[in-house]
C-alpha cells in the first residue's frame, strides 16, 4: 500500500489533537456552548430590563438619578447610574416610559416600593394638584455587563 504523502502534514495530528481536547472538556465546543447559553441569557434578561435581579445598593438620587452596584459577566460588580430624567414622562400625575421626558422638573421622589425597583413618586397634574404614583424600573432598565441602559 502506498502512503500518500499529505501538502500539510501536521494537518492530521492538530485535528486528532483539537478532537481529544473537546473531549476531554478543555475547551472547544463545550465550553463555547456554555458560553453561548450564559450570553443568551444576559441578553433574555437585558430585553426584559430585570436589572434589579443582577445589581446591589440600589439608590435613587436628586429625583431622577438610579445608581447601582452591577454585577458584569466576569463576576465583579461596578459602580453604574443613569440619568432617568431622559426616559421617563410626567403625564397629568401618571409616569410613562418616553424618550426626553423630564418627568423630574415635575415630580418629586417619595420611596421605594416592596421590590427595589419600584419607586414612588408625587407628580403634579394639569390642574395643579398632585398625584402619587409609581413606576417599576425593571419593565424597561437592563444591566448590560455592568452598565445600566434604558431598553425601549
Amino acid at each position: 500500500m502506498r502512503k500518500m504523502k499529505s501538502k500539510y502534514p501536521m494537518t492530521g495530528f492538530l485535528a486528532g489533537m483539537m478532537l481529544a481536547l473537546v473531549q476531554a472538556g478543555c475547551g472547544g465546543a463545550g465550553e463555547f456552548a456554555e458560553q453561548d447559553n450564559e450570553d443568551s441569557a444576559h441578553a433574555e434578561q437585558a430585553i426584559r430590563g430585570d436589572f434589579s435581579q443582577s445589581c446591589t445598593d440600589i439608590t435613587f438620587f436628586n429625583d431622577r438619578y438610579l445608581s447601582a452596584r452591577c454585577a458584569r459577566s466576569d463576576g465583579q460588580f461596578v459602580y453604574s447610574e443613569i440619568d432617568l430624567g431622559e426616559y421617563l414622562v410626567n403625564e397629568d400625575g401618571n409616569i410613562w416610559w418616553g424618550l426626553g421626558g423630564q418627568f423630574h422638573r415635575s415630580c418629586s421622589f417619595v420611596i421605594f416600593g416592596a421590590r427595589a425597583s419600584e419607586l414612588f413618586f408625587s407628580c403634579k397634574k394639569k390642574d395643579g394638584s398632585y398625584k402619587e404614583t409609581s413606576k417599576v424600573l425593571d419593565e424597561r432598565i437592563a444591566n448590560i455587563n455592568g452598565v445600566l441602559v434604558y431598553r425601549p
